[in-house]
Formats: structure tokens, C-alpha cells, sequence
């Protein structure tokens, strides 16, 4: 009689596996849901879920899921894993590369953006147009290999394609004019009248 119960539950058992087999559910919408709730509800369906990724939405507040692996309303088999994305606490910090002295701003702004940098300030100086000289965070130079969250605001700082003038204004201030002596010898002869008059002043006045 023993053997003949554990063979009727084994059956039983069986017959209840082979069904929910083939049974199907409708995935529900879980964006913007905390995880843990998120593992009850699939947990009531029959579903399984897990963590493949994080992201950061400053809007939202950490362990929330963002994206899912399969679309709301889908019909899918019992047992099937969702993979989440869920919001990070704190925004994660990115290591700048090397981009001052380097490249342009197209390409400085493409490789920033590529890594998750959203806010892209530009600040222009005299310089080649649109070459990136250096990069500044809240109002510092940075160099490459700094750590920085992807929410920090990042200026780049670039040429407005205007070159230097290496001629300084002032310079002609500076500069005194000195006349050579046949300068001064022919200022003499103009103001005088010619070299005799000055001659037969100087000798009229010895002689007074």
C-alpha cells in the first residue's frame, strides 16, 4: 500500500510538471517597479528574473528596473528567465581618455557621449578652430585618467580658429628712436639753412 501511494503522488506529480510545461503567461510591464517586488510578481507567474545590467537615471531611485529583457504582453512558457536593468544608487564614474592635445571636438564630444557622459559644455580660447587644447570639471583642468561621474557636467575646452597675434600693441611704446649721426648732421643743415650760416653763426658769436 506504501509503494502504491508514493507511485500515484509520483504520478500525480508528474502529470502536474508535464502540464505547467506547456503552460504560457503573459509578461507583465515591470519598468520603474523595485526589484524585489518585481521577484514576487514573476515568482506568482511562474516566471524567473535576474540582474544582466545597470544603468543610472537621476530620476529614479537605485534598484528600480529600467529595462527588460522581454516585451509587456508577450506570451511566454512558465519557468522563463526575464533579465532586468536595473537603476544604480549613485552614477558610475568613468575614466576620461586622452583627449586634450588630441583630437577634434566632433570626435572628443563622439567618444564622451560613447562612454555615457550626457552633459557637454564647450568653452572656445584663441587657437586652431574646433582643436580640443583641454578639458575642464567644475571649472578645473582635468588630465586623462581622471575619474569622473557621468552626470558631471565636462567642458571642452577648443580653438575659436582665430591664431595668435604675436605682435604686442605695446611694443611700439617701448621703442625709442635714436637718429644715426648723418641724420642729425642733415637736421641741422634744414634748420640752419646749410652748413656755412651755422659755421658763420658760431664765429660771429665767438667773436661778440
Amino acid at each position: 500500500m506504501v509503494a502504491l501511494g508514493i507511485l500515484v503522488a509520483g504520478s500525480l506529480s508528474f502529470l502536474q510538471c508535464y502540464t505547467n510545461h506547456d503552460r504560457t503567461v503573459e509578461v507583465p510591464n515591470v519598468r520603474g517597479l523595485k526589484l524585489e517586488d518585481v521577484r514576487q510578481k514573476f515568482e506568482a507567474l511562474g516566471l524567473q528574473c535576474e540582474v544582466a545590467d545597470t544603468g543610472y537615471v537621476d530620476t529614479f531611485v537605485g534598484d528600480v528596473v529600467l529595462e527588460q529583457s522581454i516585451r509587456p504582453g508577450e506570451q511566454v512558457k512558465t519557468g522563463r528567465i526575464v533579465e532586468l536593468t536595473i537603476n544604480a544608487s549613485s552614477a558610475r564614474a568613468i575614466t576620461l581618455p586622452n583627449l586634450a592635445e588630441n583630437c577634434s571636438r566632433r570626435e572628443a564630444e563622439a567618444k564622451l557621449r560613447a562612454l555615457g557622459f550626457k552633459y557637454l559644455r564647450t568653452e572656445f580660447i584663441l587657437g586652431d578652430e574646433d582643436w580640443v587644447y583641454s578639458l575642464k570639471v567644475n571649472g578645473e583642468v582635468v588630465s586623462s585618467g581622471t575619474r569622473v561621474s557621468v552626470v558631471t557636467p565636462v567642458t571642452l575646452v577648443v580653438g575659436d580658429g582665430h591664431v595668435y597675434d604675436e605682435f604686442n600693441a605695446s611694443d611700439s611704446l617701448d621703442y625709442t628712436y635714436f637718429p644715426s649721426l648723418d641724420e642729425s648732421h642733415d637736421s641741422l643743415l634744414e634748420i640752419g639753412g646749410g652748413e656755412t650760416d651755422i659755421q658763420s653763426e658760431i664765429g660771429t658769436e665767438a667773436f661778440e
